[in-house]
């Protein structure tokens, strides 16, 4: 008797499974106050691409979200094929962060595995990033070791992640 486990999308003999559901990675979503500022941001800190940007306040995006909302959206790319959705909610009436604690919660953060950590940092800082890490912090253990590690705020105080792995 054969199964099919579709998280796997393998049947137990290891054969593949015509119809398994699949999953891979979509998008990383940022709520912002000034969608503006923040594609400017993560252009000039990062080199992401605006590709669109559009407003939509239709009933289905109400149906999603949980509540009807006028949302303008802008979504950027990277060459690497990283997507990245920044949201700019004009109604209903924004809310702003409680803090920017990395230990509540909830809490997410965005990391881009980079080469030249220091050289990412500056261009960082210099298009509007501020400090967590006051510097690139060398991992001491663990699978990563030697890897380097810093975290940054955005313009709305969302964590950045930049990892610069062991090079091979």
């Amino acid at each position: 008797m054969q199964t099919r486990s579709p998280a796997a999308g393998i049947l137990a003999s290891g054969a593949p499974a015509a119809s398994a559901p699949t999953v891979r990675f979509g998008h990383v979503g940022i709520t912002v106050a000034d969608l503006g500022r923040s594609i400017a941001f993560y252009g000039a800190a990062f080199g992401f691409e605006l590709k669109m940007r559009v407003r939509r306040s239709a009933p289905w995006i109400g149906e999603i979200i949980g509540v009807p909302a006028d949302l303008e959206f802008g979504h950027m790319h990277l060459e690497s094929g990283m997507h990245l959705e920044l949201i700019q909610y004009r109604a209903p009436a924004p809310l702003s962060a409680e803090d920017e604690l990395t230990w509540r919660h909830g809490h997410q953060h965005v990391c881009l595995t980079v080469s030249g950590i220091e050289a990412w940092v500056a261009r960082a800082l210099a298009a509007g990033a501020r400090r967590v890490s006051d510097t690139p912090v060398v991992i001491p253990e663990g699978k990563n070791s030697g890897s380097r590690c810093c975290y940054l705020r955005g313009p709305d105080g969302e964590t950045i992640e930049l990892f610069e792995p062991v090079a091979v």
